[in-house]
């Protein structure tokens, strides 16, 4: 948090001069970083632009940079709040004043969002990356109208559909789906409904665009479980006037190109993980008083406070600290951000983020969990152990909405014969991993194990959508770092033979009786649903097979 300085605590230039010429030394570059009146600012990031030395403002705006080289290096300031400032260091020893300048809290509802075919003149990378991503198809993704008014696929109607189900849709008809998946409509029309497909304007085809997550000045933390940018809780920066003050908010801290109402950079650290809570941690609103922080609320998608409290967000200090950034935004490989700087300013690699962000793809479910497991012969049986250790992500595992689910399936079967061994246990899939034909991935009642966070209704029944939920039925979810494990026991042959044990982990986008009831075929971007698809009914995430000898 930024510390206000006292009142009085202003600096004449001379004064500033003098304090940072006493701390200049040849080997570092020092300064000293205020407000326009040369007010100390006080945990500013300072920078040499493009290089990994940075430090921090002390109490009195004083910094020293060790270990700068160089000739006319470029000195960078940034400060949440404040444009990002600079100052050319002719040499190592030379000390700079940087005054910073308040970003104007302008928020005009008629300002008009700068289209992502803009962006690309002079960020083309970043452009290709978005385009086509989960992000900018959040608008016309058809499990959210099918969900909200059934209009997304043919057979929308079928199942729950918020408009005519659920017991909210008299007082809230809209809901907040748009206040997620059509950020632009929301900003012009706070707490409408999201508009259809058919005739779809941009405001709805951009989906999460460029200037909705760098505008977002500032997200009031102690209240996430708010839904969306939703007004008071999500500050936007849209600036006012023919000739407005431009600013478009990044997590570098360390550019300074500037474009008169096209482009002015302000740091803004929120952007790496708590501006993701915008959308990704909610809760239902069942008393519908507009207030979503009580108790009576279920979270419905609690994926930001699972990784706040998990090992990799509780501490910025431990080395095991991880943003969403770090792992959903990891480098593209580029080297430099932006075509319109000539020369390109040459930047580290690994500094330059991907912003197609992905989380339910393939290399990201393959690479979420450890998969284990355990044999052996004893008498007649064969016991087997299987853990599932989420040591690969830093939320809970699956997460996300409520209908995401995991099937854990544990098989044996003796080779050269066509039935399964028969299992003695008592662990098996729950319902939700579907009722019928297991050879169409209908897994209920097979060995192995159903996780998901299943909500109830007032009356108690579950599964319900989650704006509907009065109570959580039950959640199994595995927590970062944790293991579960179950344990299962089958019938030994009394013929013997080579014995085959596999345990498939086996990931789904939404409950078999939902995708049925709809009669989904692709997901709500247009690619082919595995859940519904052999030969696994899902996307395979982990897979082990043992083979054991049973003696006759």
């Amino acid at each position: 948090m930024q510390r206000r300085p006292h009142p009085g605590t202003y600096l004449s230039a001379a004064l500033v001069i003098a304090i940072i010429a006493a701390t200049s030394a040849s080997a570092q570059v020092t300064g000293f970083v205020g407000d326009l009146s040369l007010v100390p600012l006080e945990g500013a990031i300072v920078s040499v632009q493009a290089t990994d030395l940075r430090t921090v403002t002390a109490a009195d705006g004083t910094f020293s940079l060790p270990g700068a080289t160089g000739v006319d290096m470029v000195v960078v300031a940034g400060l949440k709040g404040y444009y990002n400032g600079s100052a050319t260091a002719a040499a190592p020893g030379d000390s700079v004043l940087i005054a910073l300048r308040p970003v104007p809290q302008d928020d005009d509802p008629s300002y008009a969002i700068v289209s992502p075919e803009t962006c690309r003149s002079c960020h083309p990378d970043q452009y290709n990356q978005w385009f086509g991503s989960p992000m900018s198809l959040g608008g016309v993704n058809t499990w959210v109208h099918d969900i909200y008014n059934g209009t997304g696929t043919t057979g929308g109607m079928g199942s729950f559909v918020y408009t005519r189900d659920s017991q909210f849709a008299g007082h809230n008809p809209n809901s907040e789906c748009a206040s997620c998946h059509q950020p632009e409509v929301w900003l012009g029309n706070p707490f409408g409904a999201i508009l259809p497909l058919a005739g779809a304007p941009a405001s709805v085809t951009h989906g999460v665009s460029c200037d909705i997550c760098h505008k977002i000045a500032d997200i009031d933390i102690a209240n996430p479980n708010y839904p969306g940018i939703f007004p008071g809780i999500v500050t936007f920066t849209r600036p006012q006037g023919p000739a407005y003050d431009q600013v478009q908010y990044g997590v570098l801290g360390d550019t300074d190109f500037e474009l008169p109402s096209m482009m002015r950079s302000s740091y803004q650290p929120q952007l790496v993980a708590e501006v993701c809570a915008a959308c990704h941690q909610d809760k239902n609103d069942p008393d519908e008083d507009g207030i979503f922080e009580e108790p009576n609320g279920v979270i419905s998608e609690p994926t930001y406070t699972e990784w706040v409290e998990s090992a990799f967000g509780s501490d910025i200090n431990s080395p095991m600290y991880r943003t969403c950034v770090d792992c959903h935004m990891p480098p593209s490989g580029e080297t430099d951000v932006c075509t319109a700087i000539f020369p390109p300013l040459v930047r580290d690699p690994a500094t330059i983020r991907s912003h197609r962000i992905e989380g339910t793809t393939a290399e990201y479910l393959e690479n979420a969990v450890e998969l284990g497991m355990t044999s052996q012969i004893v008498g007649d049986t064969l016991e087997v152990a299987v853990s599932i250790t989420n040591s690969l992500t830093g939320h809970h595992v699956p997460t996300g909405v409520t209908v995401r689910n995991m099937i854990l399936l544990v098989e044996a079967w003796r080779e050269g014969g066509s039935a399964s061994l028969v299992h003695t246990g008592t662990q098996t899939v729950h319902d939700l991993g579907g009722t019928g034909d297991p050879a169409q991935g209908y897994y209920a009642g097979l060995p192995g194990k159903f996780y998901a966070k299943v909500n109830h209704n007032e009356a108690g029944a579950g599964p319900t959508f989650f704006t509907d939920a009065f109570g959580i039925q039950f959640d199994n979810r595995i927590p970062a770092l944790a293991t579960d494990a179950t344990a299962y026991a089958f019938a030994v042959p009394a013929a013997g033979g080579n014995l085959h044990v596999r345990a498939r982990l086996i990931y789904r986008r939404a409950f078999r009786f939902l995708v049925d009831g709809k009669q989904w075929t692709e997901d709500g971007h247009g690619n082919p649903l595995e859940d519904v698809l052999p030969p696994h009914y899902g996307h395979l995430m982990e897979s082990i097979e043992q083979v054991l000898v049973a003696q006759a």
